[in-house]
């Protein structure tokens, strides 16, 4: 998690500091995504920390169904920004917890196979990174 808010801290600041000069969308899957570790990072960078909050898009998941739902619908989200990196913390987490044992495990692996189809559609389409 930690990883991923430096990403994307990192991707909102300019070409020129090696940044992306995009807006980000996270996929938040555990509930983990913390503002307030936001603004420290980019102080750190000499960023401003409203303006990079501002370029992070939250989405909150709330199952699997949901968490599919949230990346076909980041499509809608970059037409609209200029979003170069979709984060997914964490992508298996609701799979693991909603899909149990032995009987379900085919049904999970199609499920997970096709969001992840649809992560790298995204990034292809978008020219964005996806990180999980």
């Amino acid at each position: 998690t930690q990883i991923m808010h430096q990403l994307a801290v990192n991707a909102t600041m300019p070409v020129e500091k090696n940044g992306f000069d995009s807006d980000v969308l996270i996929i938040d899957t555990e509930n983990t995504f913390r503002p307030e570790r936001i603004i420290q990072m980019a102080r750190a960078k000499d960023l401003d920390p409203d303006q990079t909050l501002e370029r992070i898009h939250v989405a909150r998941a709330y199952n699997s169904h949901h968490q599919i739902l949230l990346a076909e619908k980041a499509a809608d989200m970059a037409r609209e920004y200029k979003i170069r990196l979709l984060i997914v913390d964490s992508l298996t987490s609701h799979f693991r917890s909603e899909y149990v044992g032995r009987g379900s495990l085919a049904e999970r692996q199609q499920l997970l196979n096709r969001h992840m189809h649809d992560l790298l559609k995204f990034g292809t389409i978008y020219n964005a990174v996806i990180a999980v």
